[in-house]
């Protein structure tokens, strides 16, 4: 039990050490940048933080493979201070056949549409619209294409400020 403790002190207190030695690299950083240094140099620096965050990232899923294993059927842990663990499942899917599925849904939704009793309908072509947003999940609007037909996504959204990305591509 005593190795197990020390074990467990020895990696909360790497933890710790990481997470202020990135708030240095941090501050290093903006320093180096604001001494004028050669934009070559800044850029060697983000080659470096971005295979930082790959190699947090291996270390990351390795973690969290343990911990699906060690949790077997616990779906999920409770910790002091409202933290929660939680293992949750799902399958990768790819390559969507998104016109297809969309006219099963629609098809569906043309059904539900209907009253059984009556045959009375009782949904609008709006309401059937909206219906297949409870069925598909929008993470985003084609902004240039909604501009198209004389829509702006602005209207609909919060805006924030535009961002500029840095793509770090590996040597070939």
């Amino acid at each position: 039990m005593n190795t197990e403790q020390s074990t467990y002190e020895r990696w909360q207190e790497q933890l710790t050490n990481i997470s202020s030695m990135l708030i240095d690299l941090e501050k290093d950083f903006v320093a180096l940048a604001e001494s004028g240094e050669d934009l070559n140099k800044l850029a060697d620096g983000i080659i470096g933080i971005h295979s930082l965050k790959a190699n947090i990232s291996v270390v990351y899923d390795g973690a969290c493979k343990i911990m699906i294993e060690k949790m077997g059927e616990i779906p999920e842990i409770n910790l002091d201070g409202g933290h929660k663990v939680e293992k949750k499942s799902g399958a990768d899917r790819k390559s969507w056949n998104h016109s297809e599925l969309a006219k099963h849904v629609a098809g569906r939704i043309n059904d539900m549409a209907v009253d059984m009793d009556t045959g009375e309908i009782v949904m609008t072509p709006q309401d059937m619209m909206v219906k297949m947003f409870e069925f598909a999940a929008v993470s985003y609007w084609r902004v240039k294409e909604l501009s198209k037909i004389g829509i702006s996504a602005d209207d609909f959204c919060e805006v924030g400020e535009a961002k500029t990305n840095i793509i770090v591509r590996k040597a070939k």
